[in-house]
C-alpha cells in the first residue's frame, strides 16, 4: 500500500503497479518525487524503491503548494469525450490567481477549423503579414511546412491580400528525397508558385571550395560534429534569404512550432544567449514570420492528414540531425512542459516578446563573409568578423 500524505494532512491511496518504483508512482500521480519524502516502518526510502506488495509506504509531500487542486486540474484536462480526432487541454490563470481547466474533444472538422483560425489569429493579432507583402515559405517538404502552406492557403480570404510562393532549398539529397517530391507535389495540388533555392547561392555566398552536399558529411567526421546541424540550419536559412532578395520578397513564413520556440527559449535561459521575438522577427532586411507558434507539432500532423488524407511521413533523419544531445534535451523538455501545462505557449511567448521591450535593444550586424545577419551577444568576443558558421568552415578548409 502506498498512502500520500499533502501538508494539510489530506490523504489519498496511491495504486501502485507491481514492481514499480517509488518515483514512476508518484509520477504517475502526478506528484513530483522531488517535493516527497517516503518511509516505511521508520526507514525513509530512496525514490528508485520498488514497491511490494507487502509493504505499508508513506509518502510526505514537503512543499506547501496545494496539490490537491493542481492535480484536479490536470484531471480535468484530460477528461476525454468519445473517441474524437484530437483531445485539446489548456490550464489557464485568471486574474484572482485560481486556475482554470479547458479542455474539448475536437472531430475532424473542429480540428482543421481549429487550426486555420489559430493561424489567422496569429497573423491578424502579430501583424505577420500585412498587404501587399510578398510571402516566401520555407517548404521543405515535411509536416510543418506542408501544414503551413496548406493552412495559409485556407485562410487567404480572411487575411489582407498578399503574395505567395514556395521555395525549396536544394539540400544535399534533395533529389532521391520524399520529402522534396512531396513539397512539389503539395504546392502543385494548391496551385501555389513552387521554387527551388539551388545550393549554388550558398556555395558562392560562402565561398565554399566543394559542393555543399559533401560539407555536412565530411564535417562529421571532425570534432566540430556537434555545430553540424547548426550549419546546416544557418545555410539553408541563408539560401532562402539570398533567392528572396534577389526576388524582391519582405517576408519568409517559417513552420515552426510550438515546440521548436519553446525548445530554443529554454536553449536561452540554460545558456544566457539572447533571442529575438516571435512569432515576427526582424533579421537584416527580411521579417521572418512563425505562423505556427500556437500549434503542437500533433495537431499540425492530424490537420494534413484530415486535409490531404494521409500522414506525413517523415524520411529518415541525417546523421548530423541527431546531434548535439542538448537540442534534443531542449525539445523533450519542452513537449513535457506542455503535458503538465497545456497552453503554457499563450503565457512563455508572450512574456518573452514583453521581457525584450523592456530591455537593451538587441543588436545585430552582417557576416563579414556570408553576409548573413548575427545577432550580437553579450559575451561575444570584440571584433568578431565573420559568423561562427563561416569560422568553422574555415578551420576544416572547406572555404576558399
Amino acid at each position: 500500500m502506498f498512502t500520500f500524505i499533502d501538508r494539510l494532512g489530506n490523504s489519498i491511496k496511491l495504486d501502485p503497479v507491481a514492481g514499480e518504483t517509488i518515483a514512476s508512482c508518484l509520477r504517475r500521480h502526478d506528484i513530483p518525487p522531488a517535493s516527497v519524502l517516503s518511509e516505511c516502518g521508520g526507514d525513509v526510502l530512496p525514490d528508485s524503491h520498488r514497491i511490494g506488495d507487502d509493504q505499508d509506504i508513506v509518502g510526505r509531500l514537503i512543499e506547501g503548494y496545494n496539490i490537491g487542486e493542481i492535480r484536479a486540474a490536470l484531471a480535468e484536462t484530460r477528461k476525454s469525450v468519445g473517441t474524437r480526432s484530437y483531445h485539446a487541454r489548456r490550464i489557464m490563470f485568471d486574474i484572482d490567481g485560481s486556475l482554470r481547466a479547458e479542455a474539448a474533444s475536437l472531430d475532424p472538422e473542429a480540428l482543421v477549423n481549429m487550426v486555420c483560425d489559430t493561424v489567422t489569429t496569429t497573423i491578424c493579432n502579430f501583424r505577420l503579414i500585412g498587404e501587399g507583402d510578398r510571402v516566401l515559405i520555407g517548404l521543405s517538404g515535411g509536416v510543418d511546412s506542408g501544414a503551413l502552406l496548406i493552412a495559409l492557403q485556407d485562410a487567404r480570404a480572411r487575411l489582407p491580400e498578399f503574395e505567395l510562393c514556395a521555395v525549396t532549398f536544394e539540400d544535399y539529397d534533395s533529389e532521391s528525397s520524399p520529402t522534396y517530391a512531396h513539397a512539389h507535389a503539395l504546392a502543385r495540388d494548391l496551385g501555389i508558385e513552387h521554387h527551388v533555392a539551388p545550393a549554388s547561392l550558398v556555395e558562392k555566398a560562402f565561398g565554399l571550395n566543394r559542393p555543399l552536399r559533401d560539407v555536412l558529411p565530411e564535417l562529421m567526421q571532425t570534432a566540430d560534429h556537434d555545430k553540424a546541424m547548426y550549419i546546416d540550419h544557418h545555410t539553408t536559412r541563408r539560401g532562402l534569404e539570398l533567392f528572396a532578395e534577389s526576388r524582391g520578397i519582405n517576408k519568409i513564413a517559417l513552420g515552426l512550432h510550438t515546440t521548436d520556440l519553446l525548445a530554443g527559449l529554454l536553449n536561452s535561459i540554460a545558456t544566457g544567449y539572447s533571442v529575438g521575438p516571435v512569432p515576427l522577427r526582424r533579421v537584416g532586411s527580411i521579417d521572418y514570420i512563425y505562423p505556427l507558434s500556437f500549434l503542437q507539432k500533433k495537431v499540425l500532423h492530424l490537420y494534413h492528414y484530415h486535409k490531404q488524407g494521409t500522414l506525413a511521413r517523415h524520411s529518415f533523419p541525417n546523421s548530423w540531425e541527431q546531434n548535439p544531445l542538448d537540442r534534443n534535451f531542449y525539445y523533450f523538455l519542452a513537449d513535457m512542459m506542455q503535458e503538465y501545462w497545456p497552453g503554457l505557449e499563450n503565457y512563455i511567448l508572450s512574456s518573452h516578446n514583453w521581457r525584450l521591450r523592456r530591455e537593451k535593444p538587441l543588436t545585430s550586424e552582417a557576416c563579414g563573409n556570408c553576409g548573413a545577419t548575427l545577432l550580437i551577444q553579450p559575451f561575444m568576443p570584440a571584433g568578431q568578423d565573420e559568423c561562427e558558421a563561416c569560422q568553422i568552415l574555415q578551420k576544416h578548409g572547406f572555404r576558399t
